[in-house]
């Protein structure tokens, strides 16, 4: 059935009764529609709703059992996988420890088991104390991190279960205590193969576990966490509750875990967790520790698949209940149109507008009523159609005008106002071309690599598109393109199929492309580009609109022209702009280096000139004062009354004491002037790639037995997070080990400073850190010190500036560290600390020191 009520030329006149009765008869038939119209509606749509929501239903429901059983199963799987990782952390340990109860106990065995020790120390950072005991369960060696190292201590552990489980188990897994109730340790004991090998026994810090803890994932916002058999927290990825000792049986998943050995009744569970929020929860044993690794992840992500299939869900039925409706309403059209179609087209013919016509397929006597008003609207139409045709005609040519009048104003606009934004310009000038000259597709082809892409398009399709944005036109005779760039003139093929040197490649062209129209855009003879014209019908362009078309691609080409002249002019003013930049910079280094240069000779050669004399100070000031010594030898022989020798002790022992300070201050003195010449220096050895990490653990075993060779009682404890990423960087090893061993000095000056005035419980500590940071690499050297006030902080970096007592320091140390990570390696250097609590430098380093950017030392 087909039905249509369409004009073919505009009203011509309209009678007013015939109007008038249509008005009544429309109102009435319009009460009989909407009836009709409602019904079909309703009906069509609470058919369609009622399916779409009983099949929604259905899938939901089986959705969430088959969501519900693979969390059960993923939550599972990730709690045996993280469990597993625990187990190989403590095994890898275990590993470690095995290879110090190889060798059987000797009279000579103490010292290379020591080393042995201090080894095992330095590659497993998690064990913090290593005693190893002979074969009778007394102990021979004991290493530690925290505390002073123990040589034949002769202590009887033959009874203690470290002892007796690992002899008879070969090895024994202690309970987890908490040292200073913070930090969770482990022992572990482990006996050697051969009867008198002896025992070795670790103190191990289960805080490194955070580690392997925080790398499993469970979801977005889940996490993993383990517990001991008390109950208690032992690694978490939120490492604050670890460390105060949090108490986990308190939550109903760690009871029920527990009752079931590690594993919950339920694989999945809904509980809370310590912070009160509400998870799923799965645990796996870790064997053979007795511990239970729980995975949780928050109830929200989930189901949040699920929550997403029911927004899913309504979306669909919203949208099927639209689409039952607008299909109700078309339905019913199609059932009442037949009829108001009729209606409608009567009474615009009985008013007069002869050019309304009727179509009604129905196949029955309705369409046979629709023919004769048709054959009755067509005769009186002839009469106006000669006059209508001229005035068309007339309007029609008017029409073209103004258009081609409007497009030319519409590019010349673009053109002044994008002068150079070529691809807005071309977008124009296409399009309008395209239409002004009735072509179906308009497309411009510019250079690139020596062949011809498509650079503009109007009417094709997007994969038509990528196909010419990616083929290469060439000089040809078989394509409008290449024969265009090939002849260097206009080319216009009215019918390709009838042209028989024109083969178009499917990927290039559809067949439906008949006639084409090629104008080329030539700069002083050459084509820098091609603009065509299409039509998907034989129809050749006429003469004016192929001038037309010569027009546009005229304006395309000065365009292409005033963006290639504009973009010359702008790449030689970023380059005149760089050479200036270069030369600048050039001249800023040389007056820098020049400067360096001058101020290092004059430190040099005034340091050099001030240690002669002083020297000579120094040592007549300490011979003086034997002199003053023998002077009071010889006074005490001499027969002088009580009173004078009284004068004469007096006057000798101030004499003595100003050479003593006299001394005291010349030493001081010498100290300032080595360091200025050691400020002046040229830089030692010669820069290389170096592993930071490497320089840095050095230092600070360095500095730490420096200090404790210094002061025996000296302790402070060290902790290390050295990115292993950071790899190898370009610097002067040397030198950045004298600014590390400086920085960390000072650290342990600071720390040791805050001791004194702190309570008991205070634990000096220094941590240093490395991370990768791209092509620079950060290193933070931080203690709980003193702290540095803001107004030391301001100055700290220049030369002769301490805070320190007297004879405790030149105030060179931290220029010098300045002058060697900024001018020496181009780094940066800073200062982050709070006074009383901490002081924390951080350095950058380039990993790669720019060429000329610095030399090979100071001057």
């Amino acid at each position: 059935m087909s039905i249509s009520v369409h004009p073919d030329t505009p009203q011509t006149r309209t009678l007013p009764s015939a109007a008038g009765n249509g008005i009544a008869s429309a109102e009435a038939g319009r009460g009989i529609r909407t009836r009709l119209f409602t019904k079909y509606v309703v009906l069509f749509v609470a058919v369609v709703a009622v399916a779409l929501l009983a099949n929604g239903l259905f899938e939901v429901f089986f959705y969430y059992r088959e969501h519900k059983a693979a969390l059960i199963r993923v939550q599972h799987e990730q709690a045996e996988a993280a469990a597993a990782k625990i187990s190989q952390f403590v095994k890898e340990i275990e590993s470690q420890l095995g290879w110090t109860t190889q060798l059987p106990w000797s009279a000579g065995s103490v010292e290379p088991r020591r080393f042995d020790a201090l080894r095992l120390l330095r590659q497993v950072p998690a064990i913090t104390e290593l005693a190893q005991v002979d074969s009778t369960g007394k102990e021979r060696l004991r290493v530690s991190r925290l505390a002073m190292d123990a040589i034949d201590s002769g202590i009887d552990l033959s009874g203690d279960p470290k002892f007796t489980e690992a002899v008879a188990h070969k090895v024994y897994y202690g309970p987890v205590y908490f040292r200073r109730e913070s930090e969770p340790y482990m022992t572990l004991a482990l006996a050697g193969a051969r009867k008198d090998a002896g025992v070795s026994i670790a103190e191990v810090n289960l805080k490194l576990i955070w580690d392997v803890v925080s790398q499993i994932k469970v979801g977005q916002h889940g996490h993993a966490y383990v517990v001991g058999p008390e109950g208690r927290l032992i690694a978490h990825p939120d490492i604050s509750l670890v460390l105060r000792n949090t108490d986990m049986s308190g939550l109903a998943q760690v009871r029920a875990a527990q009752a079931g050995g590690g594993a919950m009744p339920d694989a999945l569970q809904e509980a809370v967790n310590i912070q009160g929020q509400k998870v799923l929860t799965a645990s796996a044993p870790i064997e053979p520790l007795h511990w239970t690794m729980f995975v949780e992840l928050p109830v929200e992500e989930a189901y949040a698949s699920l929550y997403a299939s029911l927004q899913r869900l309504a979306f669909v039925l919203l949208a099927a209940s639209i689409f039952a409706v607008l299909a109700g309403i078309f339905l019913a059209r199609r059932m009442v149109g037949p009829i108001q179609a009729l209606r409608s087209g009567a009474e615009r013919i009985g008013g007069g507008d002869f050019s309304q016509r009727i179509s009604i397929k129905t196949g029955d006597e309705l369409e046979g009523l629709a023919d004769q008003f048709n054959d009755m609207g067509s005769r009186l139409q002839e009469s106006y159609a000669d006059l209508e045709n001229k005035v068309e005609r007339r309007t029609a040519e008017l029409r073209e005008a103004l258009q081609q009048q409007t497009a030319t104003a519409d590019v010349l606009k673009v053109i002044s106002r994008s002068t150079f934004d070529l691809q807005t310009v071309l977008d124009t000038l296409v399009g309008s071309a395209a239409r002004l000259c009735d072509a179906d597709e308009g497309t411009i082809f510019r250079p690139r690599d020596g062949v011809f892409y498509l650079s503009a398009s109007c009417g094709l399709d997007a994969e038509q598109e990528n196909k010419l944005r990616t083929f290469a036109s060439v000089p040809e005779r078989g394509s409008v393109v290449g024969r265009t760039l090939l002849d260097r003139k206009t080319v216009h093929i009215p019918d390709v199929q009838a042209d028989p040197e024109y083969a178009p490649s499917s990927a290039r062209r559809r067949a439906n492309v008949r006639t084409m129209l090629g104008v080329p855009l030539l700069r002083e003879g050459a084509p820098i580009g091609v603009f065509v014209l299409t039509r998907h019908v034989v129809r050749p362009f006429s003469e004016k609109q192929i001038e037309l078309a010569t027009t546009f691609a005229d304006q395309a080409l000065i365009a292409i022209e005033n963006v290639r002249l504009f973009d010359e002019v702008q790449e030689r003013t970023r380059e005149l702009s760089r050479s200036l930049d270069d030369l600048r910079a050039a001249q800023g280094r040389l007056i820098q280096t020049e400067k360096l240069a001058s101020l290092g000779q004059l430190t040099a050669g005034i340091a050099h000139e001030i240690k002669n004399p002083l020297n000579f100070v120094n040592n007549f000031s300490s011979v003086s004062t034997e002199l003053i010594d023998e002077l009071k030898e010889v006074l005490h022989t001499a027969s002088l009354d009580d009173k004078t020798k009284e004068e004469v002790d007096e006057l000798t022992s101030m004499l003595k004491g100003n050479l003593e300070k006299v001394v005291q201050h010349g030493k001081r003195a010498d100290s300032i002037v080595r360091n200025m010449l050691l400020h002046s220096r040229e830089g030692s050895g010669e820069h290389r790639p170096a592993d930071i990490n490497a320089i840095v653990e050095e230092s600070l075993n360095l500095a730490y037995h420096g200090a404790r060779a210094e002061k025996p009682n000296f302790n402070v404890t060290l902790k290390r997070d050295l990115d292993p990423a950071a790899g190898m960087v370009d610097v002067y090893p040397q030198e950045m080990t004298r600014v590390f061993l400086n920085l960390i000095s000072n650290g342990f000056y600071a720390a040791a400073k805050h001791k004194e005035s702190a309570a008991d419980s205070f634990e000096p500590t220094l941590s240093a850190a490395t991370k990768d940071l791209g092509n620079r690499v950060e290193i933070r050297i931080r203690d709980n010190g003193t702290g540095i006030p803001q107004e030391v902080k301001e100055k700290m970096f220049n030369p002769f500036f301490t805070t320190k007592p007297a004879g405790e320091g030149t105030g060179l140390g931290l220029s010098m560290s300045h002058d060697i990570v900024v001018k020496q390696h181009g780094g940066t250097i800073d200062v982050n600390t709070t006074p009383g609590v901490f002081t924390e430098f951080i350095i950058t380093l380039p990993r790669a020191m720019a060429a000329g950017g610095t030399s090979g030392g100071k001057t």
